[in-house]
């Protein structure tokens, strides 16, 4: 193995991983796909692994390959760092950033004013809508970044995170205990509702919609007002709230895919938001 890496050829790795694919990160970087991939043999020979699988849903990192990725990122920020410190490059202008509003309150609420106090020349942009919305609206331009619910089917970006969903219910009431399960869900094109349903159908669970709502604020009121029981990600359970499981005649969950998707080509302000956000998702997170 020789002694140094090609921080060119990691970035180009770490691209392909971010955007599921060597036309994606062709776009990004500006490079044409042959490059980027001569490049990256040239990282799997150097190391002596395979690092990226090749399948009908896109290009996956091999186990090498992600703990190459989570190196590379590390070395990439630092050269940031570097040029940024002897250059005084500093990121500006505008990031608009769509998201769904539960990861908003679970995860970017924190990092929002800490990334503001670093970065004073950049304006955010949020918006909050379903991840089926935002994937469309990033790829006609509308964001520089995105964080959403992967679909398990066609799942696009970088996993951040994995979120269990877990049954809750109001403290101080008992709606599981009603013979047909009073059930609020997020509006249809949630995907996570589906799945929900599906979950139900499959244990023989009697329920009826009793409410729904496009708004995580929404959907904490009805729940915490008692009269309904829902499934949140975990990250997003407020202590006004109590865990229900399988010892309260629930069927089992799945876990979700929480995936970050950059925009072709993105501006210094974006590639640091996207780096604080890894940071802030890969924290672990306190029961409630």
């Amino acid at each position: 193995m020789t002694a140094h890496f090609d921080l060119a050829a990691l970035d180009m790795l770490v691209a392909v991983a971010e955007t599921g694919g060597f036309t994606a990160a062709s776009a990004r970087l500006g490079r044409t796909q042959s490059a980027i991939s001569v490049r990256i043999q040239d990282l799997e020979s150097q190391i002596g692994h395979r690092l990226l699988e090749r399948s009908r849903r896109g290009v996956t990192p091999t186990d090498a390959g992600e703990r190459l990725i989570a190196h590379a990122r590390r070395l990439l920020a630092i050269e940031r760092e570097a040029l940024a410190d002897l250059g005084g490059a500093s990121a500006s202008g505008r990031l608009r950033i769509g998201i769904p509003d539960d990861y908003m309150d679970a995860y970017l609420r924190p990092l929002i004013a800490r990334f503001a106090a670093e970065h004073p020349k950049v304006e955010l942009e949020l918006r909050c809508d379903l991840s089926k919305r935002i994937e469309p609206a990033l790829a006609a331009g509308e964001f520089d970044l995105a964080v959403v619910t992967q679909d398990p089917n066609r799942p696009i970006g970088e996993v951040l995170r994995r979120e269990a969903m877990i049954w809750v219910a109001g403290r101080g009431h008992r709606p599981e205990l009603q013979e047909v399960l009073p059930l609020a869900l997020f509006s249809e094109g949630c995907r996570a509702r589906p799945r929900i349903l599906q979950a139900l159908g499959a244990a023989g669970k009697a329920h009826r919609l009793v409410f729904s709502c496009s708004h995580t604020s929404g959907m904490l009121s009805a729940v915490e007002a008692g009269f309904c029981v829902t499934a949140l990600t975990e990250s997003a359970i407020p202590p006004s709230l109590r865990r229900l499981g399988p010892a309260d005649d629930l069927p089992a969950l799945f876990d979700l895919s929480v995936g970050l998707i950059i925009g072709p080509q993105p501006g210094l302000a974006a590639r640091r938001f996207a780096d604080a956000l890894r940071d802030e998702m890969a924290a672990p997170r306190l029961a409630a």
